[in-house]
């Protein structure tokens, strides 16, 4: 960028894309920077182009207690949220993969969706009110426990990515800290098991918070990079070694709602469906664990593997087909390449008509070639996606990357009413352009 700039206040915001509006500057605002879709970096434009960094507004701004509702500055990251909140006896619950470093304000940007939501809901689930810097001033929606006053607002603003304003300041529904958390792993012979146990089980509340389900292959892959004691590990290890379980799929269900007290209940559901519960100890570990697993990239990375994720989701009945498409894809798209290729699924934030389905691909770098493999794999990957009637985004957002694949999803009318709101907010076309929709078409 041709520069940063370090706001401390809604106001300063304010005036910052006021003048950027006046002068022609284009802005690409920032929360902690962990967008994988191309949502925060620096777009290809002739106008100079500062980055607007939400650092500092940053924390608590108030907390309703008898309404369940906080406000937060957009800026605030994830474990200052929910430490603000435990420090006052609640929670919010929402914990993406980046919950370490990603920001309230970026979760509502992009729609984000965190390891609970099965149970908490996404963010726009959460999100009760906004503020939001545009240059024709503050727009505020406050919170409501609902509204039939027009379209809901707010969740077009969830979503929006910074091109339909600057958001500052975000208030969400929080719920009392819960006293302990309840969990189970259970090991199913194959993926169809486990799969009609997740679906089973989002066909009656209360749901559980967590549900997780990881194909043979990411759980053949975990299973050498994870170990939860002795005794889980060798009857993992025994497990394996059995024909019935030599493509075994692991299954992780818990909740730290009023849904912990089914944990037995999820047992002898799993029971029936041909599954073994192993306890608690595993999914205890990968509580402990799972904010540690995108830094293994560097690792890979360093040792000559390329690695990326993408997520996507569809109802129950086409899952099945989504999830094969997306294997035939990319497998088809690494043959042509050349390379072979590791591909890892798992079924997570679930709901009573469909589920998200979440993979990562490793294959062996060749420098000099390293960007065009990616392309070729990250292409096949989006159209598979798309003709298998999935989404091209569940929780990462739209981004830059995504953009030119978003009409397929929306259609032609969609794509022209995100067009015309982003102009009427936006005359000038300065606020992070190029996501959502191609920058040439705004």
């Amino acid at each position: 960028p041709d520069a940063v700039a370090f706001p401390a206040s809604h106001e300063e915001v304010l005036a910052l894309v006021q003048r950027a509006s006046d002068q022609g500057v284009v802005l690409v605002p920032r929360g902690g920077g962990t967008s994988v879709v191309g949502g925060v970096s620096v777009p290809e434009d002739p106008r100079p182009v500062v980055v607007v960094s939400l650092e500092r507004l940053s924390g608590l701004r108030s907390l309703d207690g008898r309404s369940g509702l906080a406000t937060f500055g957009a800026g605030t990251p994830g474990p200052e949220v929910e430490g603000a909140l435990s420090a006052n006896g609640f929670r919010l619950g929402h914990e993406p993969q980046s919950f370490e470093l990603s920001t309230i304000g970026g979760w509502a940007a992009t729609r984000s969706a965190g390891h609970r939501s099965t149970g908490v809901g996404k963010i726009e689930d959460l999100v009760a009110g906004v503020e939001v810097a545009l240059p024709s001033g503050t727009w505020r929606l406050g919170p409501l426990p609902a509204s039939a006053a027009g379209p809901e607002l707010r969740k077009i603003l969830c979503g929006s990515e910074g091109r339909l304003g600057i958001l500052t300041s975000v208030t969400v529904r929080v719920q009392p800290q819960s006293v302990q958390e309840q969990g189970l792993a259970v090991l199913f012979p194959s993926w169809d098991e486990g799969f009609e146990f997740c679906r089973r089980l989002l066909r009656e509340e209360p749901f559980p918070e967590v549900l997780r389900l990881s194909d043979a292959a990411e759980t053949e892959f975990g299973r050498h990079l994870v170990t939860a004691g002795w005794a889980a590990t060798v009857v993992r290890d025994f497990l394996f070694s059995l024909g019935r379980f030599s493509r075994a799929c692991l299954l992780l269900v818990g909740s730290a709602g009023k849904a912990s007290k089914l944990v037995s209940s999820w047992g002898r559901e799993a029971r029936r469906l041909g599954g073994l519960p192993l306890g608690s100890g595993i999914y205890r570990r990968w509580l402990q664990e799972r904010f540690k697993h995108p830094y293994l990239r560097d690792a890979f990375l360093s040792s000559g593997f390329g690695v990326d994720t993408f997520e996507t989701a569809a109802p129950w009945s086409q899952l099945p087909r989504l999830k094969e498409a997306v294997r035939a894809g990319l497998e088809r798209a690494a043959a042509s390449l050349g390379i072979p290729i590791l591909l890892l699924c798992h079924l997570s934030h679930a709901y009573p008509d469909g589920a998200s389905l979440y993979f990562t691909f490793f294959w062996p770098l060749r420098r000099e070639e390293a960007l065009a493999q990616w392309q070729g794999l990250k292409r096949a990957s989006l159209e598979a996606i798309l003709q298998a009637g999935g989404t091209v985004s569940h929780h990462h957002g739209v981004g830059r990357m995504h953009a030119a694949y978003l009409e397929r999803e929306i259609g032609p009318q969609g794509v022209q009413a995100l067009k015309a709101l982003a102009h009427a907010l936006d005359p000038a076309g300065i606020l992070n352009p190029g996501v959502l929709f191609p920058a040439e078409q705004a």
